[in-house]
């Protein structure tokens, strides 16, 4: 099976580079595919010089970006990561091994923080991951290390646009039906911790627990409207 790695970017010229090349330097060969979200950096000059395909969306957030970037991919399976994210050498190889088993359509880890500032947030928000996976109350994963198949994608519609937080727990919902998951807790990517540093981690904790207790209820969840941090 081919893999493809989605990787959704807006003004990232600090740090795109370090995440194409921990994507460059994989296990198993990978096609990379960097969307340029209306950067009005150098983003799409960096992202040129290491992804296999740049492509450009116009209409902006992270949903659409995600979504151009697994529809240009040629991968049967899509694998997403964030712009300003580390993986391990070995990151791609070990999500790979889950979809031996036919019927697992999706395998996701967890994500920790690239700096000394909010290590042991991080490290609480990957037990509660673990923890609601295990209980099946949803699935409350990060889009910055998981990976699926993308005839699955195809199938569902690939992410709600009109979601700004939990859209990847969204996008879980929908595929669900479709088969099995695989929650890989030693396959940890790193990703900048500047989200909390903007918005303060016990507000982004309620959004998101609040979030997931209406995705379980309602089946579906209002747009939240946190600022405009990658």
């Amino acid at each position: 099976m081919r893999i493809s790695v989605a990787v959704p970017a807006y003004n990232e010229e600090k740090s795109i580079e370090t995440t194409l090349k921990s994507l460059r330097k994989q296990t198993v060969p990978c096609e990379i595919i960097v969307c340029d979200n209306n950067s009005t950096d150098r983003t799409y000059e960096i992202a040129s010089m290491y992804a296999d395909k740049v492509v450009k969306e116009r209409r902006q957030g992270v949903a659409h970006a995600f979504n151009a970037a697994a529809k240009a991919a040629s991968g049967d399976l899509i694998a997403f990561t964030g712009a300003d994210c580390i993986v391990p050498e070995d990151w791609i190889e070990t999500l790979f091994e889950c979809f031996d088993e036919p019927e697992v359509i999706a395998a996701f880890g967890p994500v920790h923080s690239t700096g000394r500032n909010y290590r042991r947030t991080f490290k609480c928000y990957s037990i509660f991951h673990m923890i609601i996976v295990n209980l099946k109350i949803t699935w409350g994963i990060s889009d910055a290390n998981m990976m699926m198949r993308k005839s699955i994608l195809d199938k569902v519609g690939y992410f709600d646009p009109n979601i700004q937080m939990m859209e990847d727990s969204n996008l879980m919902r929908k595929i669900r039906r479709y088969g099995k998951f695989r929650f890989l807790k030693d396959n940890i990517v790193k990703t900048s911790p500047r989200k909390f540093e903007r918005e303060g981690a016990l507000r982004i904790f309620i959004d998101y627990f609040t979030s997931l207790m209406i995705l379980k209820l309602r089946g579906k969840i209002r747009a939240k409207r946190l600022s405009n941090v990658r």
